[in-house]
């Protein structure tokens, strides 16, 4: 028990990050290029480390979140990133909601309306957020994420023992950087692997909420590195069984829910099926709470920023002000699961440059001179490298 009393903000990033990234990304980069992307899972995760850990590295070293650092480096910065929250939050939130609120349908009668369902989420994640508060955040994702590893573990095991290569007859896609459509899926892929950059300012606001500094490197390492083998572990399942099917998946909220829980039942039974159900749909919810969560609290951080810390909390207001904006954009926007996802993955990639080079700065202030930090350094710089030429080649190809 008192290695689990040691985790806390690193599980509610993984809470945040094993979502949609992995369930639904993930596994449809096994399922269209079967194992050819794993790599691009890996490095992704490799060049995202240095910026996502200063999402713990800055409160560890100065008992304050990242907003407070970016307002250091100039109320621009603070501005600017506000711009980048409004611009995508509600197109986040909204494609975590109906990828929920198509596996809760499974559930449901035939002809449930995916609209009212994904509202009744929201409310009811509103109130467990408003009544519950951090405290019940904290303790439900961590079993959340403990349950789904297990699952996830479990089978992809299976499907390696009942993987035949010789009957496999499938053609699956060969990836080519000369294909715009196989580039902007790997962006896509990259955008949330292992999670979106704007996650590093929500874990330092988790981390200054718990006020737990002294684990809090091995608790983010243990959250971050869960989240790379639970994305491998994804992408071998939409491998060895969406792809030795060669079938795609739905572009339905709905229908990818069906397809989804088809992975799992198909290494490890019909009689599983019930339970892989609640294990994705417990999964969903806990990354809805933690993404509901982190907006109103960065909304609130930064009033608190511009105010200053004395003036009154604005959270409430700015969880009802997320799940309105959430529900304007579903409602407009629901017709392909697909496309919203895509849309959502690609603006958080078209932004980690940014992002990454507000971290970098802040890294720099607070650098010191080890073997560690040195090799921080250097794969910031390859990461910051990286990520602004893909972004100018995607502005290349589009314009």
């Amino acid at each position: 028990m008192n290695f689990f009393k040691r985790l806390g903000p690193g599980l509610l990033f993984a809470g945040a990050a094993i979502g949609v990234s992995h369930i639904v990304q993930s596994t449809r980069a096994g399922a269209l290029y079967s194992f050819e992307l794993v790599i691009v899972v890996i490095l992704a995760n490799l060049l995202k480390l240095p910026i996502l850990e200063m999402g713990v590295r800055y409160p560890l070293e100065t008992r304050e979140h990242l907003l407070h650092g970016y307002h250091k480096l100039g109320k621009h910065y603070l501005l600017f990133f506000l711009l980048i929250t409004l611009c995508t939050m509600f197109i986040i939130q909204a494609a975590i909601t109906v990828v929920t609120s198509g596996i809760l349908m499974l559930f449901l009668p035939t002809g449930s309306s995916i609209l009212v369902v994904s509202l009744i989420v929201l409310i009811l994640a509103s109130l467990i957020l408003i009544v519950g508060k951090y405290s019940f955040l904290d303790n439900f994702v961590k079993f959340i994420i403990i349950a789904l590893s297990a699952t996830c573990i479990l089978a992809t095991l299976l499907s390696l023992k009942l993987f035949d290569p010789n009957k496999v007859s499938y053609t699956f896609n060969i990836f080519e950087f000369s294909k715009t459509t196989d580039v902007l899926f790997m962006m896509a892929l990259i955008g949330w692997m292992p999670a979106p950059v704007d996650t590093s300012v929500w874990q330092s606001i988790w981390y200054e909420q718990k006020k737990d500094y002294k684990n809090a490197f091995f608790d983010f390492h243990i959250g971050y590195w869960t989240t790379t083998i639970l994305a491998l572990l994804f992408l071998s399942l939409g491998a060895l069984v969406m792809f030795t099917k060669g079938d795609g998946f739905s572009s339905q909220a709905v229908g990818f829910a069906s397809d989804l829980v088809s992975i799992f039942t198909s290494s490890i039974g019909l009689w599983a099926k019930p339970i892989i159900a609640f294990a994705c749909l417990a999964t969903m919810v806990s990354t809805t709470l933690t993404c509901l969560d982190a907006y109103p609290r960065v909304l609130n951080g930064i009033y608190k920023e511009i105010k200053g810390n004395e003036a009154k909390s604005i959270y409430n207001f700015s969880l009802i002000f997320t799940v309105i904006g959430t529900i304007l954009v579903l409602y407009f926007f629901l017709e392909n699961m697909k496309k919203m996802v895509d849309f959502a993955t690609l603006i958080s990639f078209l932004v980690t440059p940014i992002i990454g080079y507000f971290n970098f700065k802040l890294f720099i202030k607070l650098k010191k001179d080890t073997a560690y930090d040195n090799s921080i350094n250097l794969v910031f710089i390859i990461s910051l490298v990286f990520f602004s030429l893909f972004t100018i080649y995607f502005v290349s190809l589009k314009f």
